[in-house]
């Protein structure tokens, strides 16, 4: 069947890794994906750039699979990460809204979509029947080749006649339990305290990726150093990105220093839930305001617990920490999210004066080592 087709130029193809949002047109697809390779399973498919750069970084050959809707998602981390750094990103687009659409809220988006890539300059090639799919290693072959997303637009008749799926689940059991955390104590210390203690407790092997704007700026005037990944943009981004790192490189700690704001617009805490990597610590800098913009309160300052959204997104160990001692104590213990109370405040921390290729280069050699 034509979905074999793609799981063999796939694999011809190097790909080790898979990020993956189902489209009811490609199920088929989407079920065979995990016998043949690890796959990771969004929330949202903007996480999924995050984590393909990540793993691209530590050495993977990653590919997304979509519904091409979920491009719309993407735009922003695409042009802001995947573009800014150049970092290639093959992405298997179910392309709806084209090919006896039922669903009239699939076409506005979609039916203009290659328009919408001309805008942005992103590559993309049309698939259009089974036999078209052979042709998938032109997309593959061209978003390594030049460091660029490049998109398979693949419409619904490259799967016909689509067969049935049969999906076989295992038993679904939540036993009983009471999630507690310590209540919130008295900040004593502002980002760049808490910030320090990460880049002064790292060691020579363990990677940091830094949250964008000024989180990355302090991370560089406290300690420079190669293994330290700065995110010039690309919002809500940070985690993905140390999961991605996390997952192909299994051999080294990856802490990631995120902030309140970032974390709660992203989908990504029950992905890495899922994903259960023991070498990922998520350090969530919380000082309750968005801070790169301003220091406009954030709905962490008085409302959303961080701490219990870890907890309900089942990542195995949650603490909440108020002092540098506390933090550098989680850190020991390798607590995989780690809420770090802080007071408001940025520091007159200069801009980084590395490109965006120089970040990437001198990372990316860090991870080979």
């Amino acid at each position: 069947m034509n979905e074999e087709i793609v799981l063999r130029v796939l694999a011809e193809q190097g790909i080790d890794l898979v990020a993956s949002l189902p489209c009811d047109k490609n199920k088929r697809l989407t079920a065979l994906l995990p016998t043949k390779f690890p796959v990771i399973d969004l929330a949202r498919e903007e996480d999924g750039v995050g984590i393909c750069a990540g793993a691209y970084l530590g050495g993977r050959r990653p590919v997304m699979s979509i519904q091409s809707s979920g491009l719309g998602n993407m735009l922003n981390a695409l042009m802001s990460l995947s573009r800014v750094y150049d970092l290639p990103l093959p992405i298997l687009a179910s392309w709806r809204g084209v090919y006896h659409e039922a669903i009239c809220a699939q076409v506005p988006f979609n039916e203009p979509l290659p328009r919408v890539l001309d805008v942005y300059g992103i590559p993309y090639r049309i698939f259009s029947s089974g036999d078209d799919l052979i042709h998938l290693d032109e997309v593959i072959t061209g978003a390594y080749a030049n460091r660029t997303p490049y998109v398979a637009l693949i419409k619904p008749s490259c799967w016909e006649p689509q067969e049935p799926v049969e999906i076989v689940y295992p038993p679904r059991e939540s036993p009983a339990r009471t999630l507690s955390l310590p209540g919130y104590g008295k900040p004593t210390m502002k980002r760049l305290d808490a910030i320090r203690v990460v880049a002064e407790y790292a060691d020579a092997d363990t990677i940091i990726v830094s949250n964008i704007g000024v989180p990355s700026k302090e991370l560089y005037a406290s300690k420079d150093r190669a293994g330290n990944f700065y995110m010039l943009g690309s919002y809500m981004q940070a985690s993905a990105i140390g999961l991605g790192c996390a997952l192909a490189l299994p051999h080294k700690r990856v802490i990631v220093i995120d902030g309140d704001g970032s974390l709660l617009g992203s989908a990504v805490l029950p992905v890495a839930a899922a994903a259960g990597c023991s070498n990922l610590t998520i350090a969530a800098l919380d000082n309750g305001t968005f801070g790169s913009t301003g220091n406009q309160m954030s709905p962490a300052y008085a409302t959303a617990d961080l701490g219990f959204l870890a907890l309900g997104a089942g990542i195995a160990s949650v603490e909440r920490v108020c002092s540098a001692d506390e933090l550098r104590e989680a850190l020991d213990r390798r607590t995989q999210f780690v809420h770090v109370l802080l007071s408001p405040g940025n520091s007159a921390s200069p801009n980084i004066p590395l490109s965006p290729a120089e970040i990437r280069d001198r990372f990316m050699l860090f991870c080979k080592k």
